[in-house]
């Protein structure tokens, strides 16, 4: 890796926790290579694989006391001094110092992947491969120093569990590139795996007492080599293929045409562990005087390694790369606003930049402009070990920000010749209305004025008992008159627009009514159930109609009148009145209905009657004027 890429290297590696679309966190550094020179981050890594190599050494070092130390071994070797010769000797003569090596070089591998991998779940899936293979190395050469066939039998079972974890981890990684388990079935799928891979796993350690992986003969002094497969280790195989093969499908169909090239390499190398694998169950010459576990953990480490390499695998490979692609005017920022880093298309910031970006919080993303760079807009977002600054020209977006904010004021000035001419044109409909309503007062009052004179003028004399009688019932009726005069005056007083005649007001009216009603024998009572105020030219209307009916009902025996008005919809207002008398015929059909009949048509409702002996209903729908 070059300079530069080391340094683009470094700063990625202290860069923030990036964000998942759907809420997890991709990666985090570990804080002890976070704010450090590169210098001092190569040094560091390669002391953490420096105490794990240490580790293993004190490990091998204290196995001879580990082996002096089993009750188990002193029927087999009487003198301790002799295993740990043994087994020092052993260690340095036989195929173990590779196996060491290996073990060694599988837990460097992890530490490197753990700090080039972005995804934090693949992170743990690929340490976890790593860390397996390392316990497999260490289990193979207590395999080979075992002095009991117990300790060699179980020690040979428990090569199935990383054969069986692998593979499995593989799939989950693929699953996990594809965008697959975040998904309800997904978690499912892999549940179901989990399930598989543990019974397998018992399957096998516990073949002593089935013989459905390995039939040998245990009282055999070569049960080691002379032994048969069964259809259990058919399984482990099945199971094995169908991993890998799922790993690289769900890679292969999820990736770009250039990924998927190299998912193919990676797929070559395991193919070729696949013909050493079964070659080895054949028990080919050439493949049974290798060691299987080494060779198999080489070539799994190998296909991971090329899909890290090789961005199959999202990883820190290639980032300055990209860096240097990018068509941005892009900056990493140290925490005291030095310039890490640039893309080729950045700018030299201008003068208030920085002190902006002292200005704001740390931690929080945040977009800002500064007067020296008026067509520029900064955004500013937190990195771990800094920030990054994002510069975008939006000198056309100003622009048309501007035309904008132009048309915006064209519109606010049209808006208020609109609101001037709404306003003088409700004005003057409030004029006109008031001028229809003031006629049409005019006419009904000169119209009642001139039944009132007529009234007054046909008074008969007092002559007898039954001219009194009609004397005074034609003074009710003009006294009626009068308070109909009264009421359709009072409208030319009502102005439209406040209150209007509200439920509270319609109601006070109709209990004048009544009242006035009853001083002349006619029972009368209301219901005023409307929930919007009414214009006075609705309310004259209904004057109108109440009045007609009542002087109706004044020509009846021993009237009782009914009132009720509500809203009909939110157009129109409904009156119900009915009328009780002692009548005998059809109150429908006297002359007097018909007489109100024609006052109704001329009015500007919809109405009906209805009458039946003693009784006559009517029901008028009048809209809501001046709304």
């Amino acid at each position: 890796m070059g300079t530069r890429e080391r340094h683009i290297g470094h700063a990625a590696a202290r860069s923030a926790p990036v964000v998942d679309p759907r809420g997890g966190r991709l990666f985090a550094m570990p804080r002890f290579l976070v704010g450090i020179t590169h210098h001092s981050y190569r040094h560091r890594v390669l002391a953490v694989a420096g105490v794990i190599a240490a580790l293993f050494l004190v490990l091998f070092a204290a196995l001879p006391a580990l082996f002096a130390s089993d009750p188990g071994l002193s029927n087999t070797v009487p003198v301790n001094s002799k295993v740990c010769e043994e087994v020092v000797d052993g260690l340095i003569h036989s195929s173990s110092l590779p196996l060491l090596i290996a073990a060694i070089a599988f837990s460097i591998w992890g530490v490197l992947a753990y700090l080039r991998c972005l995804d934090f779940v693949l992170r743990r899936r690929v340490v976890a491969i790593a860390t397996i293979c390392t316990l497999w190395m260490i289990e193979v050469i207590l395999k080979y120093k075992s002095f009991t066939p117990i300790y060699a039998t179980i020690l040979w079972y428990l090569y199935y569990v990383p054969m069986t974890l692998i593979p499995l981890l593989y799939q989950l990684c693929g699953l996990r590139l594809a965008g697959l388990e975040q998904h309800r079935m997904g978690h499912r799928y892999r549940t179901v795996l989990w399930i598989a891979a543990i019974l397998l796993i018992g399957f096998v350690l516990t073949n002593d007492f089935h013989r459905q992986v390995f039939h040998f003969d245990r009282s055999s002094g070569t049960w080691s080599n002379d032994y048969t497969y069964g259809w259990g280790y058919a399984a482990v195989l099945v199971w094995t293929a169908f991993n890998f093969v799922a790993y690289f499908v769900l890679v292969g169909r999820s990736s770009s045409f250039r990924i998927q090239r190299f998912t193919f390499t990676a797929a070559l190398v395991l193919l070729g562990g696949a013909f050493f694998a079964i070659s080895y169950a054949l028990r080919v010459p050439w493949a049974w005087r290798l060691n299987f576990s080494l060779v198999y953990c080489v070539l799994c480490v190998g296909a991971m390694e090329i899909c890290l390499d090789c961005g199959v695998i999202p990883s820190y490979h290639g980032i300055a790369g990209i860096f240097d692609t990018l068509p941005l005017d892009l900056k990493v920022l140290t925490r005291d606003l030095q310039e890490v880093y640039a893309t080729p298309a950045s700018q030299p910031m201008p003068v208030g930049v920085r002190e902006e970006l002292r200005a704001q919080e740390h931690g929080h993303a945040h977009a800002f402009t500064v007067p020296s760079a008026p067509d520029v807009m900064y955004r500013a977002f937190s990195l771990l070990g800094g920030s990054a600054l994002l510069a975008q020209d939006v000198s056309e977006l100003n622009g048309l920000n501007r035309e904008l904010a132009h048309r915006r004021m064209d519109l606010q000035r049209q808006n208020e010749l609109l609101v001037a001419d709404y306003d003088l044109k409700t004005h003057l409909a409030d004029q006109e209305a008031e001028t229809l309503l003031v006629q049409d007062v005019d006419k009904a009052l000169a119209r009642a004025l001139d039944e009132m004179y007529g009234v007054l003028s046909s008074l008969p004399p007092l002559a007898d008992e039954a001219s009194s009688r009609e004397r005074f019932r034609m003074l009710q009726c003009a006294k009626m008159l009068v308070a109909y005069c009264k009421r359709k005056g009072s409208l030319t007083l009502a102005q439209h627009g406040e209150s209007g005649f509200d439920r509270d007001r319609i109601q006070l009216i109709a209990n004048e009514l009544a009242s006035d009603l009853r001083t002349i024998d006619v029972d009368c009572a209301s219901i005023i159930a409307i929930r919007r105020p009414m214009h006075a030219s609705t309310v004259s209307a209904l004057y109108d109609c109440v009045y007609d009916f009542a002087f109706f009902a004044y020509t009846t025996d021993h009237p009782a009148l009914m009132y009720h008005l509500s809203d009909h919809d939110s157009c129109s207002v409904e009156l119900r009145a009915t009328l009780f008398s002692d009548d005998e015929e059809d109150l429908s059909q006297t002359p007097a209905a018909h007489e109100l009949e024609r006052e109704l048509q001329g009015r500007n409702v919809a109405y009906r009657l209805e009458g039946e002996p003693g009784q006559l209903r009517m029901i008028v729908l009048m809209p809501r004027a001046g709304e």
